[in-house]
């Protein structure tokens, strides 16, 4: 059964002894696939609060789904996405499905800024929260910060700093919005986060691009570079990074940002403006307005001129060009 926390969210008690018919035990089964256990959990038990619908199933899209392929088919992924294009939410859903179906796993999560480390912890546990108790393991320690599992696995979120994770036994890192980690603080961090990830542990690495010259777009450039010495390619950059990237227009655009069926309603040029231009020419004289647009016009002149051949261009000032007033 599922009991009311003190920080008055819905969890499942761990180490409780159940029943499960026919379905549940499929359901398991299909969650366990070591193969696509990822993508059926995401497709069918992870909700998410979508900014207009509300609470609804993580339905992902062509290019989240190759992106969860990306995470669980490599041990270093690094990924260059645009904004708004679900990589959050896609990475929320693996990090709680990881946790929940491979036993004695630490999972840190690592932030540019505090806010957020807690907005990807908010959207995993409201996807355990609204997971069906048959598919979601019991807890033994819940809280905004962290998640501990009655399988010995835990979920630790922190803001990137330089002694983030060090000590720690890492088994997967997920590293968010890396590229706008302080550079210094970045090389820091990264230099002190890889031995712990030396004995097997895991990377993911994601981020809107910021620089050319941070840690981010370091390793991203070096995971570009798939040809050894021999000139053969292979699948991972010479790092042993793989690097996935979506294009800004794959991600469909909502059903509020299209195009709709009705057509505008005009508006009254006289009372408003189009943009900072008109309504500078708006308030100018009608004397100054043809001035300024004679200027321009003659500005235009002179730089297709510039294009064109000498003699073309000595026969047009002299025979073609307005005079300049006195």
């Amino acid at each position: 059964m599922a009991t009311k926390s003190l920080d008055g969210v819905l969890t499942k008690k761990a180490h409780l002894r159940e029943k499960f018919n026919e379905e549940a035990v499929e359901d398991l089964k299909q969650c366990l696939d070591p193969d696509t256990g990822y993508l059926y959990f995401c497709e069918k038990f992870f909700n998410i609060q979508h900014p207009v619908q509300g609470k609804t199933l993580f339905n992902p899209f062509s290019y989240q789904k190759r992106l969860l392929n990306s995470y669980h088919s490599h041990r270093f992924n690094i990924n260059m996405l645009p904004r708004q294009s679900g990589k959050t939410t896609t990475a929320a859903g693996y990090l709680l499905w990881y946790a929940m179906f491979h036993p004695d796993q630490t999972i840190l999560i690592a932030a540019h800024k505090y806010t957020g480390a807690q907005e990807i912890m908010q959207r995993i546990r409201y996807g355990y929260e609204l997971c069906p108790d048959h598919i979601r393991a019991g807890v033994t320690n819940y809280n905004k910060g962290s998640m501990e599992f009655e399988n010995g696995s835990r979920i630790v979120s922190a803001t990137t700093t330089g002694n983030t994770g060090r000590g720690m036994s890492i088994s997967l890192l997920y590293c968010d919005e890396f590229a706008f980690v302080n550079p210094s603080i970045a090389d820091e961090f990264w230099t002190s986060i890889s031995p712990t990830l030396a004995t097997g542990g895991r990377a993911i690495i994601t981020s809107t691009p910021n620089s050319d010259e941070d840690t981010f777009a370091i390793i991203w450039k070096e995971s570009q570079n798939k040809f050894d010495e021999d000139g053969n390619e292979s699948i991972i950059g010479q790092n042993g990074f793989h690097g996935f990237t979506a294009k800004w227009d794959e991600p469909p655009l909502p059903s509020t940002f299209q195009h709709s069926e009705e057509p505008p309603r005009r508006m009254k040029t006289s009372t408003t403006a189009h943009s900072f231009t008109d309504l500078i020419m708006i308030k100018l004289r009608p004397t100054m307005r043809t001035r300024i647009l004679r200027n321009c016009a003659e500005r235009v002149a002179l730089l297709a001129l510039s294009a064109l051949p000498v003699k073309v261009s000595l026969f047009f000032v002299r025979n073609v060009a307005p005079r300049k007033r006195p």
